[in-house]
Parts: structure tokens; C-alpha cells; sequence
């Protein structure tokens, strides 16, 4: 089932990826590590909640992550092969250190995330 909503959300996804990804085009010393980073997180959330809408799942009111995760790995056991923890670090800014190396890794999620939505 691949309703209009759906594919507006994964489009909406592929987006913000894209945004994430063009951020780290820039020279090193231009890029903003948070700005990654959001857009990256951003992309992570609506794959999700573009897969759970596909499964017919009842979306709940949280968009944080750890939520849609929780739905999703309810729905298929392969969202347990990848390690949120990074992103999920996220809703705790101080836990999190806005680096090139933590750019990589939300960009790199993001890329999972899609591939386990199946829109690769």
C-alpha cells in the first residue's frame, strides 16, 4: 500500500536527508555540525512515521524517536539490528556532542533508516 500520504512523507524525508547531506558539502569550517544533525534527525522521523502510516499503524502523538522505534520494532524485529542510541541521545542535548563525527553517524542512521523502510 502505497498511499499519497505515505509517499509525501517519505519525500518529506528525503528532503531533509538531503539538506543533512548538502550541510556537509560545505568547507569544513562552514559546516554547522547542529544543522546536520537536526535535518538528519528530522529524515530518521518521518521514515518512520512514513513506515508505520504504510502498516497501518496508529501513530501516537510523541515524534520522538524512541517512540516511532518502539512502534516500528513492533511492527518488523529488523529495527533492532541498527543502534538508535545515537539519535535517541538526541531528545538529551547535553548528552550529545555536535561534532563532524556525530554528523556522520545521524547522516549514516538516516541512510539505514531509509534502507529499512525499504526506499533505497
Amino acid at each position: 500500500m502505497n498511499s499519497p500520504k505515505f509517499q509525501s512523507t517519505l519525500s518529506e524525508a528525503d528532503d531533509m536527508l538531503d539538506l543533512a547531506k548538502e550541510e556537509l558539502c560545505r568547507p569544513e569550517e562552514d559546516v554547522v555540525h547542529y544543522n546536520v544533525c537536526k535535518h538528519a534527525y528530522k529524515a530518521i522521523e518521518k521514515y518512520m512515521t512514513g513506515y508505520l502510516i504504510q502498516h497501518g499503524a496508529h501513530i501516537q502523538n510523541s515524534n520522538h524517536i524512541k517512540d516511532l522505534l518502539g512502534q516500528c520494532q513492533k511492527v518488523d524485529k529488523k529495527f533492532n539490528d541498527i543502534n538508535f542510541d545515537p539519535v535517541i541521545s538526541a531528545d538529551d542535548p547535553e548528552k550529545l556532542m555536535m561534532n563532524l563525527h556525530t554528523a556522520q553517524t545521524f547522516i549514516m542512521l538516516a541512510e539505514k533508516t531509509r534502507d529499512l523502510v525499504g526506499k533505497n
